[in-house]
């Protein structure tokens, strides 16, 4: 998912991100270490009442709303370097486990075609899985679309619309219209949950709400009792609460998302010992290794769920590929393009 750097080195909340030279939170990092064990927790060792992988996806959308909103609006990165940024951290990782995917999942029950591998890296799976046909070891590859797809959204917003007081009501707006149809899409015209939330239509509300709420913290303008020291632990909490199985499904987009994008934000003013979890090395250390063990994890995790095979046998080998992709393709060929291109 989007990318935080974050140096161990370092003091703990504050990490200075050397190739793209800004600053750094580690609990940022920390987060999305969070946000990828709940995935994990959830695919290879499921708790009853509660989906974890799903809001595991939130945890990372609504992270990936803050930053690009940071990016984007505050920065006022240039779009070329942003695009050529975001491809380098995002594409090569996940052209290798396309390829690699297909070879070595052949003649399993988990096998996919050029088609779907087609789908994958033009990252059109959330829409093609919905409307022709879905590939079990690419089905986690919807989640990447509706990123890339907000990528391309939020820096259109940020070249045409120039006054920053402008953009906050737009994103609530689009926001607010993308949870109303996700809303209608399950209640009213009664499609399935992937029918629904797959599409970026419908998910792209977590990340521009995020965007939202970042942009209001910046210029000053977010309500003092959401500065507190205990509110994002808080909403997190709540919005966990949220996302168990006897809340009805839209009611999780409707509050637990929204909670989880003030969360995300409120982190900046969190009581220490929350902070100072997220900036932990074990934490920060999965945030770095996020990307990579998300692409990976869902072969494995077909296998536990389809086949039962022995859940800590490959949960290990989904860690054992996704280190090899951080090491050998995900690192490497991002500080070589971002050093050369």
């Amino acid at each position: 998912m989007s990318e935080v750097s974050a140096t161990h080195m370092a003091p703990p909340r504050f990490i200075a991100d050397r190739s793209a030279a800004r600053t750094r939170l580690a609990y940022l990092d920390g987060w999305r270490g969070l946000s990828i064990a709940l995935v994990l927790i959830g695919h290879f060792f499921p708790v009853p009442g509660i989906n974890l992988g799903v809001l595991g996806v939130e945890f990372f959308f609504v992270l990936s709303g803050r930053l690009m909103a940071e990016i984007l609006f505050i920065e006022r990165y240039p779009l070329k370097k942003f695009f050529k940024r975001r491809f380098s951290r995002i594409y090569p990782a996940l052209l290798v486990f396309v390829v690699v995917s297909m070879v070595a999942l052949s003649g399993t029950f988990v096998a996919f075609k050029g088609k779907a591998a087609l789908t994958a890296v033009t990252f059109t799976y959330n829409y093609a899985g919905i409307l022709i046909n879905r590939a079990g070891a690419l089905d986690h590859i919807w989640s990447l679309c509706v990123e890339e797809h907000a990528y391309i959204i939020l820096a259109l917003i940020s070249a045409v619309v120039t006054r920053r007081g402008r953009v906050v009501p737009l994103l609530l707006g689009l926001a607010v219209l993308a949870m109303a149809n996700g809303a209608v899409s399950y209640w009213f015209l009664h499609m399935d949950y992937e029918t629904t939330y797959w599409r970026t239509d419908v998910h792209i509300a977590s990340i521009l709400l995020s965007a939202a709420v970042c942009l209001i913290k910046a210029d000053g303008k977010l309500p003092a009792f959401l500065k507190g020291p205990y509110v994002a632990v808080a909403a997190a909490a709540v919005a966990v609460l949220l996302f168990m199985d006897p809340v009805p499904t839209p009611i999780h987009y409707l509050l637990a998302v929204p909670l989880l994008a003030v969360a995300v934000n409120a982190l900046d003013f969190s009581t220490r010992i929350f902070s100072g979890f997220l900036s932990s090395l074990p934490m920060t250390t999965l945030g770095l290794w996020s990307y990579s063990l998300y692409l990976w994890q869902q072969p494995f995790y077909k296998f536990v769920y389809e086949q039962g095979t022995n859940p800590w046998l490959m949960l290990a080998g989904a860690f054992a590929c996704a280190l090899c992709s951080y090491y050998v393709i995900e690192r490497p060929s991002r500080e070589w393009l971002n050093r050369n291109w």
